[in-house]
């Protein structure tokens, strides 16, 4: 098992990573520091204006490797690695989905996400409360100052405009599961045990759906799971790419 002290374990394959909404490499940092991936690469998803230009940004970073690539998204960036490594199947090792069902959005968050947007159009969103802020964590984590500033400060930093792009970009999702069925390469699934936001159910269902297809839960862990279990999440990781 890695543990806090431990050298960072190596992966020598190519290793592509996928923010969700208004995240950039911070989500990741912590866990990045427990693992030595020297072929490892970043889809800046926040450059992005629409759900072409996410998928050409990632179509890029592929460009990056002459051999298959481990692609690991985390929230809408797993929804965007999948859908990478449905239109490039031959150029994806494994693919490890961080936080997400891959399915389409329900109807409630749906409808949250059309108010959001009306808010921030509106100019009047003024960026996440603390009541949300705290849905994003387990219990246990909820009053980790240190862990809400980064998703505070990722939030500052990128901004509203980021925030309407990247939700008016990803609000129409397809169920991707009969895609991901005609792929070969292995998939992973990796949930926190008490996420608010992803029905593990759902996830059960997909895997159920996916003969290649695996479900791993990280106790102490939300849907900030990168965040929240950095060093339970990069042994996930090596245990399935390394």
């Amino acid at each position: 098992m890695l543990n806090p002290s431990s050298s960072p374990h190596k992966i020598n394959s190519p290793v592509i990573f996928l923010p969700g909404t208004l995240c950039d490499e911070r989500i990741f940092n912590s866990c990045w520091q427990h693992l030595n991936i020297p072929k490892r690469a970043f889809v800046p998803l926040q450059w992005a204006q629409d759900l072409d230009q996410m998928r050409m940004l990632s179509a890029d970073r592929l460009d990056y490797f002459d051999e298959p690539v481990h692609l690991i998204g985390f929230s809408m960036g797993a929804y965007i690695a999948a859908l990478t490594a449905i239109e490039h199947k031959s150029r994806v090792a494994s693919l490890t989905l961080i936080s997400s069902s891959c399915n389409a959005l329900p109807g409630d968050v749906l409808a949250q996400r059309k108010q959001t947007l009306k808010l921030i159009r509106n100019k009047q969103f003024k960026g996440s409360s603390e009541k949300h802020l705290v849905k994003y964590f387990h219990e246990a984590n909820q009053n980790d100052n240190a862990l809400k500033d980064v998703v505070k400060s990722m939030e500052r930093d990128l901004g509203m405009g980021v925030l309407e792009a990247q939700l008016s970009a990803t609000e129409v999702r397809k169920n991707l599961v009969l895609q991901l069925a005609t792929c070969r390469f292995p998939i992973q699934f990796v949930v926190g045990e008490q996420d608010n936001l992803v029905k593990l159910t759902e996830i059960e269902r997909a895997v159920a759906s996916l003969q290649q297809a695996k479900v791993t839960i990280i106790k102490g862990a939300g849907h900030m799971l990168p965040l929240e279990q950095p060093i339970n999440l990069a042994q996930k990781l090596v245990n399935f790419i390394a």
